[in-house]
């Protein structure tokens, strides 16, 4: 059985969307991070780096999401399409969303919900390149209902937990009805919509929020 260590991270969710998605036999194990569960002697042993998500399956120890994803989607024989050249194409989505993707939208997040004095200017630029990064995707979903290819497959979800949370970033998709389309079906989905809903379960964390 594959044991899950995460926490309600866009990195988490896209983790747990493919096991769910897969039916891959798993187990989650909830790590708290704001309380420094990552710090932890036992879980360094696994991850020195102290970052979640990290999987255990045998003797198999691996940290970083899309690595993961690249794992999983071949040990369940699904989700990186019939070729060598649809394999390739759908790892482009998880390098682009690793590189282009992730770093803008986190540093939207950073500056407008954890930095302790706020930047404007910061936040503004980022959030134009995050909006960049949007339109980029819209043109690509031109025609189509997949990142890549007929089918549903890692590169969606990769790059939808992002997507997922532009509402909180303060990011429009009005511009972007291809997006928006895609969204609203993987979002649809039943694995991930039952992903969303358990992240949206404090109880799995024990986490209160701030005003209780």
């Amino acid at each position: 059985m594959i044991k899950l260590y995460a926490y309600n991270t866009i990195n988490s969710l896209k983790v747990l969307m493919v096991l769910l998605e897969t039916g891959l036999e798993h187990e989650f194990i909830p790590l708290n991070i704001r309380q420094g569960e990552q710090h932890s002697p036992e879980f360094r042993a696994l991850n020195p780096v102290g970052k979640v998500p990290v999987i255990v399956d045998g003797d198999l120890v691996l940290a970083e999401s899309n690595a993961i994803l690249l794992y999983l989607a071949q040990k369940a024989e699904w989700g990186l399409g019939q070729s060598a050249d649809d394999a390739a194409q759908i790892n482009f989505w998880l390098f682009y969303q690793a590189s282009s993707q992730s770093p803008y939208f986190g540093q939207v997040e950073y500056w407008s919900a954890i930095a302790k004095k706020p930047n404007p200017d910061a936040l503004a630029q980022y959030k134009a390149i995050a909006h960049k990064s949007i339109a980029y995707l819209n043109d690509e979903l031109e025609g189509r209902n997949y990142l890549y290819g007929d089918d549903y497959s890692i590169a969606d979800i990769a790059l939808f937990p992002w997507i997922n949370d532009y509402g909180h970033l303060g990011l429009s998709l009005e511009d972007a009805p291809n997006v928006a389309r895609w969204w609203k079906a993987v979002k649809a989905r039943p694995a991930t919509s039952k992903a969303c809903r358990f992240f949206d379960d404090r109880s799995v964390f024990k986490t209160k929020k701030p005003t209780e």
